[in-house]
């Protein structure tokens, strides 16, 4: 039997947003999906959310830490937002002709 698992495609956006935990405006990275919407991870304290509602919580030691990290580094590595490229993503992702 094979399993194939597929994820999807995620556009990282850099954001400056309200944090609802840290109660004040954090780095945000927003991870938008064609089909799913967006998901949104504050750089400082590592919680997530989609369509509004809080992510699960790891029970790992260390989860925020580690997840404040990643969502840092992304927030990094994804750059100035540039809106024509995002559009052009979000288009090639639902295959829909430019």
């Amino acid at each position: 039997m094979n399993v194939i698992v597929c994820r999807a495609r995620r556009y990282p956006i850099r954001r400056i947003l309200r944090c609802v935990t840290c109660k004040t405006r954090r780095r945000m990275l927003v991870q938008d999906e064609a089909w799913y919407g967006p998901t949104v991870t504050c750089c400082h304290c590592g919680d997530s959310w989609q369509d509004g509602e809080l992510s699960l919580r790891s029970n790992k030691r260390g989860w925020r830490k580690e997840a404040a990290a990643k969502a840092t580094a992304e927030w990094l590595a994804a750059g100035p937002y540039d809106a024509a490229a995002h559009e052009t993503w979000l288009r090639a992702e639902i295959g829909e002709a430019a």
